[in-house]
């Protein structure tokens, strides 16, 4: 098949590197910079054995079979109105809920996914896959998955598995309250996300954040304070992907994540209100509280 990936960070090159081997990806890039070193060195991973061809460019120019948007939430806007191909299915694969409520009245065929991987972008054209996992997908609209199920089929290999699920908001809230919980804490405290667990106080905040964003999203807190814990520390020498965009003086997505909770609320949410103050200030002194 021929595959499009809108985005090359850390998800889009991990994506791009597995599903390479036996599809066309047409990589889609913002700087030319990227795109050179993409078309000539391709992508390498180093848990594959030698770097995997693709094609890059600014733009989608060519028909594709299906088209991952691997970008950040703040980034979904302009590349959703940027005249991406009428017909063909859109895969979402973002942090965070917000993208939920647009993919929702899209004309175009959508679904979501999640993306279970650790994964560290190392340079422009070669991604570190720090933990394997697996990559959920779910259909945005009653149709279900209907003729696209043999695509998402397609795409699953044994090192890189696919599941289908038949629920993308319950999937969704899920993924978001594990975002919601890891990502801010680590980012602010500049930890790894194994001290949640290792250090009383930032575990207490961690728990006080899930128990108000199980009671905004309806979930069980037991349950979902219980999984928080076994994947931080499954992945506790990983850094957060909050943490590593300001690291890095980027803007991160506490917006979609923990102000998406912060907007579904009904009652004040103290330690959801502190984190987003926090996150947003250190964004602006590290002078990622912008768009680009």
């Amino acid at each position: 098949m021929k595959i499009g990936i809108v985005g090359a960070g850390a998800v889009g090159l991990l994506a791009g590197a597995y599903l390479g081997r036996h599809h066309e990806v047409h990589m889609i890039v913002r700087r030319e910079e990227q795109r050179r070193m993409l078309t000539k060195n391709g992508i390498a991973c180093d848990t594959l054995e030698s770097p995997v061809p693709v094609k890059a460019s600014r733009s989608l120019d060519e028909e594709v079979d299906l088209i991952l948007l691997t970008v950040k939430q703040h980034h979904l806007p302009d590349v959703l109105d940027d005249g991406l191909p009428a017909g063909v299915p859109l895969l979402f694969l973002q942090n965070g809920m917000t993208h939920y409520r647009r993919a929702s009245i899209d004309p175009r065929p959508c679904f979501t996914g999640i993306v279970e991987h650790g994964a560290r972008k190392e340079n422009d054209c070669s991604v570190r896959h720090t933990g394997k996992g697996v990559m959920r997908i779910a259909p945005l609209t009653d149709e279900g998955f209907g003729v696209y199920r043999r695509l998402f089929e397609a795409l699953a290999e044994e090192d890189f598995p696919i599941y289908l699920e038949a629920r993308a908001e319950t999937m969704l809230k899920k993924k978001l309250l594990v975002n919601a919980v890891i990502n801010p804490v680590t980012a602010v405290f500049k930890v790894r996300n194994g001290k949640l667990l290792t250090n009383p106080y930032l575990c207490d905040i961690a728990r006080k954040l899930c128990e108000e964003a199980c009671d905004v999203l309806s979930l069980s807190f037991p349950d979902e304070w219980d999984r928080v814990c076994r994947i931080a520390e499954k992945t506790g020498s990983n850094h957060s992907s909050m943490l590593v965009d300001l690291m890095e003086g980027r803007q991160t997505e506490v917006d979609a994540i923990s102000g998406y909770i912060l907007e579904e609320g009904t009652r004040p949410l103290p330690y959801h209100e502190f984190i987003v103050t926090a996150v947003r200030a250190i964004e602006w002194e590290e002078g990622g509280n912008t768009n680009e």
